[in-house]
């Protein structure tokens, strides 16, 4: 059996104002870049993602794997159409040059936007439809932010999206999907789905899924789960901050052959998360209280920039939590990261031990804050590679270019070259800080960082700061977002909602 592996992703923050080019995808940055045929399968083996998990049940189950092209952006702005065309191309074009393959395996995302493509994904799979028709069944893996989309459930045999965020379940929803392909293929059944796209609109610090509303929609998916027929059952908290006319909550419900069931189950969970729909109001605290109360407060306080969250398509060098600790004089705090590649550069020329006068971040756009003017004193330099350690990614390696360690005062600010979430306690590591030792760290991340940062923290505030990231979707102009979706129109009923089923 040879099944065909590969994958094209991105998730695209619409009000972003960096756009993303070919280059932010070819090349290596704190994703690999472009990878080819064989070398995805050395990057990815033994490591807790969905290609380390289709790699294991391809060793166990002793069936042949064809590595296309895979490649993943970081979090940006609209993606230029052209380079996605590229992609498609070299996607396709290894696939023909495949030759006849059993099945098909995409790693996707689901919520890249082109600056003439609304839904990217949806097009990627049609692209492989036409080369094969539906006779080679298609499994397509999918981010829990994905933004379901009709034409993803018609091209697509089965959708299998994430369960947990932080997404620390890659490897088994990797291993699930490789699983029912090989079902898919050994037994013959027809994969019937059913899609429910909620008229709500959720922001990623309530879509986490170690508490409630999430913690209990996804025990309730797992439930359905179970039922007989039933093949999978994915929850899309969607990405609120792609401004596109299917953007928002959603449900797909995959069976056996079996129409009815999965539109009775779509339905069925969709309401279920529509009755806790207000459970998904953001709780933040201004950059004012929430440094105050992190000084104020015994124990590790982790305050999450949420904001500027790179791993969403924030610029990374916000400054106003710098600023307000500096102001309040804060103590044993650490700030991670200011993604600036002049202010590194100045570092690494003045070197460890020297006093720098630097103007640090908000050099991207106005939307995440004015640059700040410090003195300190250069504490370390490194090459900025480590390795992820918590559960999220186990094994991955990361770089964040070269990387400094600047003290202002009570406050260690991590300087980068490249954006990067904050989102392993293996990055502080990698340039000399121990976490347990903080009173404060900062950490330009929604949800991720709770992964690894959260057993050792005796406290998590998610600070309302400024940036294209910001949970309180009110902030945003939508032109193209269906309407009406709760709580952007309290009018939304559960009439509202929009079904579609697979071909």
């Amino acid at each position: 059996m040879l099944i065909a592996l590969g994958g094209v992703s991105h998730e695209t923050n619409t009000f972003a104002p960096r756009s993303t080019t070919l280059d932010d995808f070819v090349q290596p940055g704190p994703f690999p870049g472009l990878l080819e045929g064989e070398a995805i399968l050395e990057h990815f083996r033994g490591t807790k993602t969905i290609v380390g998990g289709v790699i294991d049940v391809a060793d166990e189950l002793e069936f042949e794997l064809a590595p296309l092209i895979w490649t993943f952006a970081t979090p940006s702005g609209t993606v230029d159409h052209e380079a996605y065309e590229w992609l498609k191309r070299q996607l396709v074009t290894a696939l023909e040059a495949a030759g006849w393959v059993d099945g098909l395996l995409l790693d996707l995302h689901g919520a890249m936007v082109t600056t003439e493509c609304e839904d990217a994904e949806g097009d990627l799979l049609a692209a492989v439809r036409y080369v094969f028709g539906r006779g080679v069944p298609c499994v397509t893996t999918l981010d829990l932010h994905a933004n379901v989309t009709a034409a993803m459930v018609k091209h697509a045999d089965v959708l299998v999206g994430f369960d947990s965020y932080p997404h620390v379940d890659m490897h088994e929803r990797g291993v699930e999907a490789a699983r029912i392909l090989a079902s898919l293929l050994n037994e013959g059944w027809k994969a019937t789905a059913a899609l429910c796209q909620l008229p709500l609109i959720t922001a990623p610090p309530k879509q986490c899924t170690l508490f409630d509303p999430m913690q209990g929609i996804i025990a309730k998916a797992r439930e359905l789960e179970q039922r007989d027929g039933v093949v999978n059952v994915t929850v899309a908290g969607g990405f609120p901050f792609a401004d596109i006319w299917e953007a928002g909550t959603s449900v797909v419900v995959t069976t056996r052959d079996n129409d009815s069931l999965a539109r009775e189950l779509s339905e069925e969970l969709g309401q279920f998360i529509w009755e806790r729909r207000d459970a998904f109001a953001p709780e933040l605290l201004s950059v004012e209280s929430a440094v105050s109360e992190a000084m104020a407060t015994d124990g590790l306080i982790i305050l999450a920039d949420t904001a500027d969250n790179p791993g969403g398509g924030g610029a990374c060098d916000g400054t106003a939590i710098l600023a307000e600790l500096i102001k309040q004089n804060a103590q044993s705090a650490v700030v991670a990261v200011i993604a600036d590649p002049e202010a590194v550069r100045q570092c690494a020329e003045a070197g460890v031990g020297a006093t720098v006068s630097l103007r640090v971040g908000g050099r991207t756009d106005d939307q995440h804050g004015a640059p700040v003017e410090v003195t300190g004193t250069v504490v370390n330099l490194t090459d900025g590679s480590f390795i992820t350690e918590g559960p999220m990614g186990t094994g991955v390696k990361q770089s964040m270019g070269r990387a400094a360690v600047v003290r202002i005062g009570g406050v260690e600010l991590v300087l980068t070259e490249r954006r990067i979430q904050a989102r392993d306690t293996a990055l502080l590591r990698s340039v000399g800080i121990a976490p347990e030792a903080c009173k404060i760290i900062v950490l330009k991340s929604s949800v991720h960082f709770r992964a690894a940062f959260g057993p050792i923290a005796s406290r998590l505030i998610e600070v309302d700061g400024p940036g294209c990231h910001s949970p309180n979707l009110f902030k945003y102009r939508y032109e193209k977002l269906r309407r009406p979706l709760y709580p952007l129109q309290p009018e939304a009923t559960w009439d509202d909602r929009k079904l579609a089923y697979s071909l």
